[in-house]
């Protein structure tokens, strides 16, 4: 399970090092954010309903559910009171005709100390996602599944956005280079810090216990995920009338990637 969590762990970092570095090398539209994003919440709500939430009850008990709400209402009041979970193109501050212009003026207010702090906090609980997904399959399966490549690939596709949210912050801030590229690999590290963090409890603690934690943070880490999708889906639901069949295409083809690994587990073997 080490190995397999480090590998996973390495393509996060990868993945959110250049995510963060597109601020400062390439331009990106608001449009081609937007259908990318919808991609990635169709893959972490899928993850969430195919393979997360029914491995939590599986291994658990239909209790275990109540973790999900949990999950689902602390990332909430972390995005509230402390993340600025606002993707934006980079090269944008432009107010959208349909009433963004309040996210223009809270991206000035905000301070990127705030939105580091909060982004970090939940991407350390998505490390504990992607170490219970994969703690979960080697337990039930005794090998890597549909859980853990579902969590895997709902937070190799969102983390990207999460670190260009930080450092077109801290851009917009003035930040030197120095300390936006110094920041980003620290953000980056977060995932593999909560992996490490969840991994360690789960050795202390005897075999009845680790199953109950594992299924009780499956279930909080798909409520993280089912909010961390909606928070980036329902915004543009109403302002995008001429991309919709783009947007709802990408959210679909996630969405679908999800369902049909769901229905293949013969895959994995």
């Amino acid at each position: 399970m080490t190995l397999i969590l480090t590998a996973f762990c390495m393509a996060v970092v990868v993945a959110s090092l250049l995510g963060g570095g597109l601020p400062l090398a390439s331009v990106l539209t608001h449009t081609r954010l937007q259908i990318y994003l919808s991609a990635a919440a169709g893959v972490m709500l899928g993850a969430a309903f195919f393979h997360m939430l029914p491995e939590a009850v599986e291994a658990g008990s239909s209790g275990s559910l109540r973790w999900a709400a949990g999950g689902l209402l602390a990332l909430f009041l972390l995005e509230r009171f402390f993340a600025y979970h606002h993707h934006e193109a980079p090269e944008v501050d432009h107010v959208h005709d349909h009433h963004h212009h309040h996210h223009a003026e809270t991206g000035q207010a905000w301070h990127w100390g705030a939105a580091v702090f909060g982004l970090a906090v939940h991407s350390l609980v998505g490390g504990v996602a992607l170490a219970s997904a994969v703690a979960a399959d080697m337990a039930g399966r005794g090998r890597l599944g549909p859980v853990a490549w579902g969590a895997f690939l709902a937070t190799v596709m969102h983390k990207p956005a999460d670190a260009l949210t930080i450092v077109s912050l801290m851009l917009r801030a003035g930040s030197s280079r120095m300390r936006v590229h110094l920041v980003n690999l620290a953000f980056a590290m977060m995932v593999p810090l909560g992996v490490v963090l969840f991994t360690a409890g789960l050795s202390t603690l005897p075999a009845e216990s680790a199953r109950n934690l594992r299924a009780n943070a499956l279930a909080f880490s798909a409520g993280t995920f089912l909010c961390i999708s909606l928070s980036d889906l329902l915004p543009e639901l109403h302002f995008h009338a001429h991309d919709r069949l783009k947007l709802t295409l990408s959210l679909l083809a996630g969405f679908s990637l999800m369902a049909l690994t769901g229905g293949l587990d013969w895959m994995f073997h």
